[in-house]
């Protein structure tokens, strides 16, 4: 991909980070992520190899942080939608939790596109297969209603070194 304007969604996690690092190169990438520290260390990251990309704080599930993404950098051509609650365990603990992420966040990226010719990817999980957990299950309806809307969903298993992996736990 070149000459794209980018958001990532949750861009500063596991795979989103990855995906910034490398759509940096050649396009322009907007992050949104909820974690401050996160988002600050990578931007600088990007800084430090000469790479541009444009941190914004801010949480899918609010649907204003869209908004202002496209008021402050405008519509962009493609959305990968990494952000999510991706444990199973804590899942059981506080499902209202991975409802509104991972579902209503799903939602709110897909309003946000609207009838726009905007892409949207959204990063999935293995879990989905199966599903039987509160986490597999809510992303299984964000799959669902992405797949419904006419854009695509991508299953990753875990991924080493990624924070919170299986591998490591």
């Amino acid at each position: 991909m070149e000459n794209k304007t980018i958001l990532i969604t949750g861009g500063a996690g596991s795979i989103g980070s990855e995906l910034v690092r490398q759509l940096s190169v050649e396009n322009t990438v907007i992050i949104l992520d909820n974690n401050e520290t996160a988002l600050f260390d990578l931007v600088e990251e990007l800084n430090q190899k000469g790479l541009t990309a444009y941190g914004h704080i801010g949480d899918v599930r609010d649907s204003a942080a869209l908004e202002k993404i496209a008021y402050k950098w405008g519509f962009p051509t493609i959305i990968f939608h990494c952000a999510a609650l991706k444990h199973v365990t804590p899942s059981a603990w506080n499902p209202e939790e991975y409802v509104t992420t991972n579902i209503l966040g799903t939602l709110n990226a897909l309003d946000f596109i609207g009838k726009k010719p905007i892409k949207l990817v959204h990063i999935s999980t293995d879990k989905v297969v199966n599903a039987n957990s509160i986490m597999g299950a809510t992303k299984k309806v964000a799959e669902i209603a992405v797949k419904n809307a006419g854009h695509i969903s991508v299953r990753f298993g875990n991924v080493l070194g990624s924070r919170g992996s299986v591998v490591s736990i």
